[in-house]
């Protein structure tokens, strides 16, 4: 399994736990996990970019 698909799967399954059962729920949290991962990958980009 790449770290790609780790990482989905992961969100997905945190979700659902978060999210109790309740569709909206889900979406939502669905939603701001996602939100929270672009964030993150964009910072850390950031620090990878090579000083030019």
């Amino acid at each position: 399994m790449s770290l790609l698909t780790g990482l989905a799967v992961f969100v997905l399954v945190l979700a659902v736990l978060l999210s109790k059962g309740k569709p909206a729920a889900f979406l939502g949290c669905l939603c701001l996990l996602g939100l929270g991962c672009v964030i993150a990958l964009s910072s850390l980009k950031g620090f990878v970019r090579p000083a030019a």
